[in-house]
């Protein structure tokens, strides 16, 4: 194999270690997520969603605001299947 063809496969092993040190280096520098959420700013609510595809049900029981849009499962929205008064 002639030496300038070990040169460039050298050259673009370094060049590949690097980008990915770099990248290494930019995910240990990002902030860490906040250790709690403001609760200040949930709404108590009583809702309850099924997803039409698998039957998974969930109760919302706090939202940041009133006019929140149905979770997503199974790629799809769920449905809403019943509210009820909040405490």
């Amino acid at each position: 194999m002639p030496d300038w063809i070990r040169v460039v496969i050298a050259l673009a092993g370094c060049i590949g270690l690097y980008l990915v040190g770099v990248k290494v280096v930019r995910v240990l520098l990002m902030p860490a997520p906040p250790d709690e959420p403001d609760l200040t700013k949930l709404q108590p609510m009583d809702l309850h969603y099924r997803c039409m595809v698998c039957g998974t049900e969930v109760t919302m029981t706090a939202a940041p605001d009133a006019d929140t849009d149905a979770p997503r499962h199974c790629r799809e929205d769920m449905a809403l299947v019943a509210t009820t008064e909040a405490v």
